[in-house]
């Protein structure tokens, strides 16, 4: 902020200069035929030429070689007045190395509407991305890490289970594949949030057959936390899994329709209904299965709720999970 005295109030030229003078970004001015006008402090910092050197000299200066295609851009749309939003791009110091900034164009216009040239403002980014290369770099670690882990689960599972049936063996390990996949779409996102509708479409991608679209879902893509994000794609690929065994998805003609909705009270929660049909007739099984004990205790240990209807039509599963 530029400090007036307020006795004295400022001729608007004087205040619109010193506001620019004063800025930590870079303020260019030039003409339709991209030559330097105006320049400021904060570009003279930035990209190492003084006022003197650079103005009336090409933008194309600052630009390197292999990215003077943006300029010829930049200003065919600043000459039909469009504005360009911000971007991120590379320009180049007086020096010859490189910077990584972000930048505005709009376009300037006399009194009569006219459009005269284009004002630049010029943001360096270069920490910000050494940060995000760090970030990626970290979380790529992770990433290798968490799959190592899985990795080392399978094996311990493999020589724990030797006396188990293969169908159990396989039934572990698909699940620890779930997470994997969960972890991926995680890993991507940052770790910060991500999709519902993401979450649920990786889950339920193995039993679609070949791309048939025998399983439907729709709902509000509401951004979930990565602990729920977990929660849910285990959820789906156990009812999945339980479908394409024993309900609607092992047979040819059967389907699964997933709906979701949103209850934005004072405790937000998704409410779920997966409802399966055409599938073999259905009986109210005589025990509860690992499958069904697993999604019962992981939503109870998040404090959601499930129920689990047998109609002879097939399966309805309502669910309730808190975000």
């Amino acid at each position: 902020m530029t400090a007036f005295d307020k006795h004295s109030p400022p001729n608007p030229s004087e205040h619109l200069a010193a506001i620019v003078e004063s800025s930590e970004d870079a303020i260019v001015s030039k003409d339709l035929n991209g030559i330097i006008q105006s320049w400021n402090n904060a570009a003279e910092r930035m990209f190492g030429y003084s006022a003197e050197e650079i103005i009336g000299r090409p933008v194309l200066t600052l630009i390197p070689e292999e990215r003077h295609h943006e300029e010829d851009a930049i200003l065919g749309r600043i000459r039909r007045g469009d504005r360009v939003e911000h971007f991120e791009t590379v320009r180049q110091h007086k020096d010859g190395s490189l910077l990584d900034v972000s930048i505005t164009v709009s376009p300037i216009k006399d009194a009569s509407g006219r459009v005269v040239g284009a004002s630049k403002i010029a943001r360096d980014i270069r920490e910000k991305k050494r940060g995000d290369a760090a970030r990626e770099l970290l979380l790529n670690e992770i990433k290798h890490r968490v799959k190592n882990t899985l990795g080392t689960v399978q094996a311990i599972v493999s020589q724990t289970f030797r006396s188990a049936t293969p169908e159990e063996h396989q039934a572990f390990v698909a699940r620890l594949l779930a997470l994997s996949e969960a972890h991926d779409l995680l890993t991507q996102k940052n770790w910060v949030s991500v999709s519902a509708k993401e979450v649920i479409d990786r889950a339920l991608r193995p039993f679609r057959n070949g791309g048939q679209q025998r399983i439907t879902f729709s709902g509000p893509d509401v951004e979930l936390t990565p602990n729920k994000a977990l929660l849910i794609g285990m959820v789906f690929h156990e009812l999945g899994t339980n479908a394409m065994k024993y309900g609607a998805l092992s047979t040819d003609q059967g389907t699964v329709q997933l709906t979701w909705t949103e209850d934005a009270g004072a405790a937000r929660a998704l409410a779920f209904l997966w409802t399966e049909a055409g599938g073999p007739p259905v009986t109210p099984p005589t025990r509860r299965g690992f499958g069904t004990r697993m999604i019962e205790r992981a939503l109870k240990a998040d404090k959601g709720t499930s129920t689990l209807e047998f109609e002879p039509t097939g399966l309805i599963c309502r669910m309730c999970v808190p975000l």
